[in-house]
């Protein structure tokens, strides 16, 4: 006998929008917790399709695939598509290998009762607007929430900050090198000069090594 797993989730009204998908136990980071299902699309159906309700027309149930194919969550689909959006979620879709599938993840340790989230970041192919981000409100009230469920990109200060680093770091070493050559161009070709009277000497003990050499040369002779 073939005993059925107990799902991971339940379904039931949302405080953030309409309906919400809840974890009905604890879920393990990691835990594949459903498949985002629906009827599979191109582009251009997905374009020509009439919005799922004419009163809310800008909430979808699409879900793009990295094939450049699009889920109609609308279509054949199953509770995943009342998982709500969040900009500081728990939930991520995770696609398989060969790019057909999406799976919704647990990103970390989820409580039983609460609501399942993930990043819409709605792709649109046209410029963001500050009436299309609010046609594409996000309602999740989290401290980093953009305030859309569009997929704004925003700088990488972390980044920049790292760059900015490094060309203040390049300037003082050039600043350094600038200096040390400024210095090495004012500085004497020759340190070790001879002072007056140094050549005279050096030529007098020259004789006097001379003759020592000389004298030593023969008294060794005279050995022999």
């Amino acid at each position: 006998m073939v005993t059925r797993r107990q799902p991971w989730h339940l379904v039931k009204a949302s405080t953030l929008h309409g309906k919400g998908v809840f974890a009905l136990r604890d879920i393990p980071a990691g835990t594949r917790i459903l498949q985002y299902a629906g009827r599979r699309l191109t582009s251009e159906q997905a374009d020509a399709l009439h919005p799922v309700n004419p009163d809310d027309p800008f909430h979808t149930f699409f879900f793009a695939l990295s094939s450049g194919k699009i889920i109609d969550g609308g279509q054949r689909g199953n509770d995943s598509r009342w998982i709500n959006h969040c900009c500081e979620p728990n939930c991520e879709g995770h696609e398989n290998s060969d790019g057909t599938r999406v799976y919704i993840v647990a990103m970390r340790d989820i409580a039983a009762g609460e609501e399942l989230l993930y990043d819409y970041g709605l792709v649109i192919d046209e410029d963001i607007t500050a009436e299309l981000k609010q046609n594409y409100r996000c309602l999740c009230g989290v401290p980093s929430c953009r305030g859309t469920m569009i997929a704004v990109p925003e700088p990488d200060n972390k980044r920049e900050a790292a760059a900015q680093e490094l060309r203040a770091a390049a300037a003082e070493l050039q600043a350094e090198l600038d200096a040390a050559m400024a210095q090495a161009s004012h500085a004497p070709l020759n340190t070790t000069k001879d002072k007056p009277g140094d050549k005279a000497k050096t030529k007098k003990k020259e004789k006097k090594n001379k003759k020592d050499k000389d004298k030593k040369t023969k008294r060794k002779k005279g050995k022999q």
